[in-house]
């Protein structure tokens, strides 16, 4: 007896999204921070003007507790593909909107001068996961394959984002404790 093996299917794994004009699926080109049609575009190939835009906590706050939910939701769609729930292009569109969100977050943590490129892999090693994963049937046994690879990325990111709270908060408050420092008298003890 053959122990089963799941074999992948005969199409070139891709993250497909919906063009704009509707006029059907597209492959995503593979993210790169160089790529300019990549959803990981350098913080100065934002719009014109946004990197000058002051961000306050609560921007920083809303991009990332938005992050953080299309994450969750990729895989929750992930997880009803896998039980024939859900279609790949439903997962496609949900890593697109998590791309997108996590290009939102760099510019806007960017823009307190916080370097998010030690954090640009995340996304292209989500999207390898998934590529590999769509590639195969849909089953609980490819989940039971990936999601521990999707968690891992998912893991990184969240680690990688409190690794980011510090260089956060000193880039937002330090200067004012420094200029507050300043105007302070210089007390002398008699």
């Amino acid at each position: 007896m053959q122990p089963y093996v799941q074999e992948k299917r005969q199409h070139s794994p891709s993250i497909f999204v919906r063009t704009a004009s509707g006029e059907g699926w597209q492959r995503l080109p593979s993210p790169s921070p160089e790529s300019p049609s990549s959803p990981l575009q350098s913080p100065s190939s934002s719009r014109p003007g946004s990197r000058d835009r002051p961000s306050s906590p609560s921007d920083v706050h809303t991009v990332v507790s938005r992050l953080l939910a299309l994450v969750k939701q990729l895989q929750d769609v992930l997880h009803s593909w896998g039980m024939h729930q859900a279609q790949e292009e439903q997962v496609s569109d949900a890593f697109v909107l998590v791309g997108q969100q996590f290009n939102t977050t760099v510019n806007v943590l960017w823009r307190h001068k916080v370097d998010m490129s030690d954090m640009v892999h995340i996304v292209v090693d989500l999207r390898d996961v998934l590529e590999n994963c769509l590639g195969e049937e849909p089953s609980p046994q490819v989940l039971e394959k990936y999601m521990p690879q999707v968690r891992r990325v998912v893991y990184d990111l969240l680690v990688g984002l409190r690794n980011k709270q510090g260089p956060y908060w000193e880039a937002v408050y330090g200067g004012q404790r420094r200029k507050t420092a300043g105007l302070e008298p210089n007390r002398q003890s008699v």
